[in-house]
């Protein structure tokens, strides 16, 4: 097998003093001995950064408010027009994404090395020892959503993979076969299935700010799903929400929540984002605090001037006040969305470059004037209950996926008189689906400015041939889970796992739009290239 070189800069290269962020001492050169150094090394070893900006970006969530905007991070532009980034030593860039995530890799390896040679494989580290797995699962999963192809039976044992490192590295350029995707998706698997039956929440003194067993099988469940293991992705996800209705509805978020201000506070968007990542959530599985500037101070502020952003023209023809069968007149957007508990930020009061359409998810860290992160939530129920709707309408039983909509969308819709107009927002059959989208004022996306709508084009990567009813159900679950996520950058992973075609829409100084670029389907650019300094180290790049 071809060897190759990848640069792994481990963290204790780098100096930190975020408290948020650098909870101990790093000890990564060090013989971990006892069990309570296990611990402390897991506590220290989620990945921090993530590519929720990055990937934001690429997606079709995101216009160009245009040139008027001057300043823009570099690395912004290039990842929303899907070019090489470059490294500009931005935690949102790719390099530091791959240092951590790496990073998060090593220390679990040191983690289960210590576990099975020091310690004699105890039992009472079983919970350590699952919660390393998942993590080292969990950081290769998220490099591979980035640096590698979707999952496709039919290329995967051909497409690139990543080294999967199962051993302990304390040095910057090592050689390692690349491998291939199936191969790094059935370590993934492995480590998966493995980590699963060992995790005991009561090992945490918090566990939501680690792999508790909720977190774990919904990160299992939406693996599979990817993986396109529909079985195993509704029977993890059962585990998460149950088999019972009334059970599972209790467990999503209380959207209602965001319209009571004795909860919230002010309805400012970092007050959403606090209230968003509350530990005492049921909705929230698990929380990582990450370096990033996606937060309200920075990047995503509807106060500030934004070049790549959720604007009006996106909300209203693809996301939050597009025609949906919750709003079949298109009414919420001109209504302040109204019919939304989860209300949206909005600017386009201040001129063009204003136009701004958020979401308040990422609360904001600062210590004096240095601004050191946000908290994510990687896993919720809500999503979970996206993942098994989805994989049930893999399974064709398209009953229950409709079931698990309906249970999203009476807690995310308001019901509200508009213009004399009533909406639902549960009680949605099959047959409304497929005739809402079956109708000929929602025909197939076009990339133009004149043709766009939320129905897109679907090319996916899995063998299953769909019926009529099903493809319905899939872009109804699709535009449901855009919905949801709307600035997580999870869409992302749909438009490369279904290969949806991505106009990027620009906006000019008449307040006119053009297309100014296109991401076709199956374009090679939907895989974001490896950083600089990987492919400089000698590692084989993606392809072109």
């Amino acid at each position: 097998m071809k060897k190759i070189y990848i640069l792994i800069i481990t963290a204790f290269a780098l100096s930190s003093c975020n408290d948020l962020l650098d909870e101990m001492p790093d000890k990564r050169l060090q013989e971990i001995s006892t069990p309570e150094e296990v611990k402390a090394v897991l506590t220290d070893a989620y990945p921090k950064t993530t590519a929720t900006y990055i990937t934001e970006l690429a997606s079709d969530n995101i216009a160009d408010n245009g040139e008027v905007i001057p300043y823009v991070p570099f690395f912004a532009g290039e990842a929303a027009y899907w070019k090489p980034v470059k490294e500009y030593w931005d935690y949102d860039g790719l390099h530091y994404f791959w240092e951590y995530h790496y990073d998060a890799i090593s220390s679990a390896n040191r983690a289960l090395k210590a576990i099975e040679e020091k310690l004699g494989n105890a039992t009472s580290l079983n919970p350590a020892k699952g919660e390393a797995l998942m993590i080292r699962a969990y950081a290769h999963f998220c490099l591979a959503n980035v640096f590698c192809k979707a999952y496709n039976p039919t290329t995967s044992s051909t497409d690139l993979g990543l080294p999967y490192m199962t051993q302990i590295e304390d040095k910057l350029i090592v050689k390692y076969p690349r491998g291939n995707v199936a191969d790094f998706y059935q370590k993934i698997a492995t480590d998966i299935e493995a980590g699963l039956p060992l995790i005991d929440d009561n090992y945490y003194q918090m566990p939501k700010y680690h792999f508790n067993k909720k977190a774990a099988y919904a990160f299992a469940a939406r693996f599979f799903l990817y993986y396109q293991q529909w079985d195993k992705a509704i029977a993890y996800a059962n585990v998460v929400l149950t088999e019972n209705d009334a059970t599972t509805a209790n467990l999503l978020r209380k959207w209602s929540d965001f319209g009571d201000a004795t909860k919230i506070g002010s309805t400012r968007r970092n007050n959403y984002a606090l209230y968003y990542t509350k530990e005492n959530i049921d909705a929230n599985l698990m929380l990582q605090p990450t370096y990033t500037e996606i937060s309200e101070a920075s990047y995503f502020n509807e106060n500030n001037p934004a070049r790549y952003i959720h604007n009006f023209f996106v909300s209203e023809k693809e996301t939050l006040g597009a025609r949906n069968l919750w709003d079949p007149l298109a009414q919420n957007a001109t209504n302040g969305y109204s019919r939304y508990w989860f209300l949206p930020f909005t600017n386009n009061t201040g001129g063009r470059e204003y136009d701004i359409v958020l979401m308040g998810k990422f609360p904001r860290f600062k210590r004096g004037s240095d601004l050191y992160g946000t908290i994510i939530v990687p896993f919720t129920t809500d999503e979970t209950l996206m993942v098994r709707a989805e994989a049930k309408i893999m399974k064709n039983d398209l009953e229950g996926a409709i079931k698990d909509l309906n249970l999203w969308t009476k807690g995310y819709v308001k019901v509200l008189p508009i213009r004399g107009s009533t909406n639902r927002n549960t009680g949605f059959m099959v047959d409304d689906i497929k005739t809402f989208y079956n109708d000929t004022n929602m025909p197939y996306s076009q990339s133009t400015v004149e043709g766009v709508t939320q129905k897109k084009n679907l090319h996916p990567t899995f063998t299953n041939t769909l019926s009529e009813d099903q493809t319905a159900m899939l872009h109804y679950l699709l535009q449901c889970r855009r919905i949801l996520t709307l600035g997580e950058g999870l869409r992302w992973q749909d438009i490369r796992r279904y290969n949806i075609e991505v106009p990027r829409y620009q906006k000019y100084g008449n307040g006119t739009y053009q297309v100014s670029d296109i991401l076709t389907s199956g374009d090679l650019r939907n895989t974001f290239q490896l950083p600089d300094e990987v492919l400089g180290a000698g590692m084989e790049p993606n392809p072109r």
